[in-house]
């Protein structure tokens, strides 16, 4: 099997008795050689003129500017990063990005380039072990290339365009349908991801996981099941106007620092916030608006007015408890909840049977604060309820999102202006995804679209999710997996069995901009195959092509690159490249005229799916389009036409002596598996990542202090995996609960442990333990602070 082969023991399959595969034993020790991070005071204000700076250091430098000047407006490129809605087009900033949007671009436009003499260098053993920053600043993927463990040579080497889609067709001609796995992360436009799902479904496969399926599965298994859709139902003014915005489970100002804006408005439109989330974040609490003149004077915008420090795990109770006071008030919209909802005397009998110190001891919140809440929603004439991923990645998330939305029903704050349900997407297009196809389960309405549209056969039956699909590659059943953008080995859970997994497939195919740690474990063959960035310019046969995508709020809304910079690299579209393999594999020209002119392929998607009539032409609209929302017109598309108050599990998660809940989060200097930088300014950290955030009164009771040195241990069915030498923080968190960065422990969150309903991994309160090392942050060895 080669060098690689021999390699793949050092990391334990699950079931070992010490599973460590974060990254592989090689990779934790070279990681630690290089992690030691410098603690400093952390920030109590986002943004302002350090942002700036920021922005602008990653920027200039990769000739990121000139795309800046125009991004997220009318004929420029929206940000490859978060899918916050851009203002509408009279009430627009001067610029329309955040630090993060900066970086984002940068590493895009970046003049580092990773070419076959890196390949050539850095054999796959090697590139294990690197970390995926110092991967990503190899810079940007010059001509495919291919790894084939048979030849005994453990390095990709360049190959052809042609024979690379050779090579891809040739596998699928001996793998069935199930052993297949089409995998897409959220950047990737709709256009890429219609052709993507088309690909997969004429081959006969709904093995179709995305990156949605490990963050707001759980947000849209909850409000389809409550009101007939799985996305929120505000738009971007309803944010700037409502009486009451109530923050959950969200950091703003790393994950969507624009969001901090549009807070901003809300606070001087007369509104108020509430912050709920087991860490204090900057971005929550003050905010300086880069583009305010007083600014520089020192002036901040207070954003939250209240803040509740809720137990991880602790935001059903929360919210049970604020359900039970408003029906024990009587304080319920009774004319809304007859004429649009069921359910309410069975949801009235169950929370009134609840026992308040239980749901007070649950959240970590007491009854005052409680109290207090619950006067804000009685007051406001309008709630708005918003979450990210703190809410969606626990074991009961589908029950806290439905618990939230029985907040929003019992007062009727669904379908009017300044209220509703406001999930934020991470990735700038995972809504569009799911929109247009990528799903494993989509409805057999549209499934039935396909087949009337293009005349094959389409499968019915369901395919794999991300989990799913992992599970089946670590039993040995499927051949084949192909990933249109991201990261997958770094950002699922159970790292080390996921490497092993992926391994195990006859042939991956990587479309990618720059390395990445999933390249380090390809399969038998691996191809990458180097794709154009949203800021290239896409010139096709018709001319240069439009790609569009999804926000947060069901916009539509065109994207155009423009620079010419990397013509000289061997690159091709996402579009060109998939449905050049729908076409080597089926051996027709039905794939072709996609290629020639986008306008084709958004054609299709409008003649099978509602709500993009005239597609082609409401993109040159400035501002794009909003698809139909049911819920934000009162309109529930439920099987019974209303929408759903739930009665739902109460229990929270007990601790034995010395166990915590973990979170895993991002840095500031982090997009998903992107490691932009080793700094997190916010909290405090610089030059490392190896840490964990824990209670003062927590380290006490357990008798470490700020600065040991400790490994993190999990335990699930039996089985312990250990992430080693982590350095304590002390830090203002909610008690029985820590904090870490992922991808670095996702080791811990085993691959099976997944919510109930959505099967998304657990990855903010898995239990784990602090295994002090005896060994002190001073004393480790004082290496170098990056890799060079």
């Amino acid at each position: 099997m080669g060098q690689q082969g021999n390699n793949r023991q050092h990391t334990p399959q699950s079931g070992t008795s010490d599973n460590v595969g974060n990254t592989g034993n090689a990779v934790n020790a070279v990681a630690n050689r290089f992690d030691h991070p410098r603690v400093s005071a952390k920030k109590h204000v986002a943004a302002g003129i350090p942002a700036v700076l920021h922005a602008m250091a990653h920027a200039v430098p990769n000739r990121g500017l000139l795309p800046l000047i125009t991004i997220n407006k009318h004929k420029g490129i929206d940000c490859p990063g978060c899918a916050w809605p851009e203002p509408e087009q009279n009430d627009l900033n001067i610029v329309e990005f955040c630090e993060n949007g900066a970086k984002a671009v940068a590493e895009e436009t970046t003049r580092a380039r990773a070419t076959r003499d890196f390949w050539a260098k850095y054999s796959v053993t090697e590139l294990r072990e690197k970390t995926d920053h110092w991967l990503g600043k190899r810079g940007r993927i010059t001509e495919p290339m291919l790894y084939d463990r048979s030849s005994g040579d453990d390095h990709y080497r360049p190959v052809s365009w042609d024979k690379a889609m050779s090579i891809i067709a040739e596998q699928l001609h001996h793998t069935t349908p199930e052993e297949a796995v089409f995998y897409t992360s959220g950047r990737a436009s709709n256009e890429a991801a219609y052709v993507f799902q088309l690909l997969a479904r004429r081959f006969g496969s709904n093995n179709l996981p995305d990156c949605g399926n490990m963050c707001h599965e759980s947000t849209g298994v909850a409000l389809s099941s409550t009101l007939g859709l799985g996305k929120g139902s505000v738009t971007i003014n309803d944010f700037h106007t409502t009486d009451l915005l109530i923050s959950v489970g969200q950091n703003p100002g790393t994950n969507h620092p624009r969001s901090l804006t549009a807070f901003t408005r809300c606070k001087h439109n007369g509104g108020k916030i509430i912050a709920i989330n087991p860490m204090p974040e900057a971005g929550l609490l003050n905010f300086r608006e880069p583009q305010d003149p007083t600014m520089v004077l020192g002036h901040t915008n207070k954003l939250a007015d209240r803040y509740l420090q809720v137990r991880l795990d602790g935001d059903r109770a929360l919210f049970q408890a604020i359900n039970k006071r408003l029906v024990e008030r009587d304080a319920i919209d009774k004319e809304f909840i007859a004429e649009y909802t069921t359910g309410f005397d069975a949801l009235k009998e169950h929370l009134l049977s609840l026992d308040d110190a239980s749901l007070q001891h649950f959240s970590g919140i007491s009854a005052a604060e409680i109290d207090a809440v619950v006067d804000e929603i009685v007051a406001a004439k309008s709630v708005l309820i918003t979450w990210t991923l703190g809410v969606t990645q626990h074991e009961n998330a589908v029950a806290t999102i439905q618990e939230m939305v029985n907040t929003l029903l019992l007062t009727g704050n669904i379908g009017k202006p300044g209220a509703g349900t406001g999930p934020l997407r991470g990735h700038s297009n995972v809504q569009g995804n799911r929109t247009v196809g990528i799903w494993e389960k989509m409805p057999d309405h549209f499934l039935r679209a396909l087949e009337s549209r293009f005349g094959f056969p389409v499968p019915s039956e369901h395919g794999f999710d991300t989990v799913a699909a992992l599970q089946a590659m670590r039993a040995g059943k499927t051949k084949f997996f192909i990933s249109l953008g991201g990261n997958l080995v770094r950002v699922a859970s159970d790292t080390g069995v996921v490497e092993n997994a992926m391994a195990s497939n006859k042939l991956t195919v990587h479309l990618s901009t720059k390395p990445n740690g999933s390249h380090a474990w390809p399969g038998e063959k691996s191809l990458i195959l180097p794709v154009r960035a949203r800021t290239d310019v896409d010139m096709q046969k018709s001319g240069p092509q439009k790609i569009t995508v999804e926000d947060s709020v069901g916009k539509v809304h065109a994207s155009e690159g423009h620079r010419t910079a990397n013509k000289d690299l061997d690159l091709r579209s996402e579009v060109d490249i998939i449905c050049s393999i729908g076409r080597e594999t089926f051996g027709d020209d039905f794939w072709q005229p996609m290629i020639d002119d986008y306008a084709v392929i958004r054609d299709h998607i409008e003649a099978t799916i509602d709500g993009f009539d005239f597609y082609n032409e409401r993109i040159e609209i400035p501002g794009g389009f909003y698809l139909p929302n049911g819920p934000r017109e009162r309109r529930f598309t439920t099987d019974d036409g209303r929408a759903h108050l739930t009665v739902n599990e109460t229990a929270g998660i007990e601790l034995a002596p010395g166990e915590f809940m973990m979170n895993t989060v991002r840095s500031h200097d982090q997009y998903n598996s992107t490691i932009y930088g080793l700094n997190d300014r916010y909290r405090g950290i610089h030059d490392g990542r190896r840490v964990v955030f824990v209670n003062q009164k927590d380290l006490d009771d357990i008798g470490l202090a700020d600065g040991d040195i400790v490994d993190l241990v999990a335990e699930y069915q039996g089985e312990t995996r250990r992430a080693p030498s982590f350095r304590v923080i002390a830090y203002d968190h909610a008690r029985g609960c820590v904090s870490t960065y992922f991808p670095e422990a996702n080791q811990l969150i085993a691959l099976d442990h997944t919510a109930k309903g959505s099967n998304t991994p657990v990855s903010k309160s898995t239990i784990i333990r602090l295994e002090p090392t005896g060994k002190r942050a001073e004393d480790m060895p004082a290496f170098a602070r990056a890799e060079k």
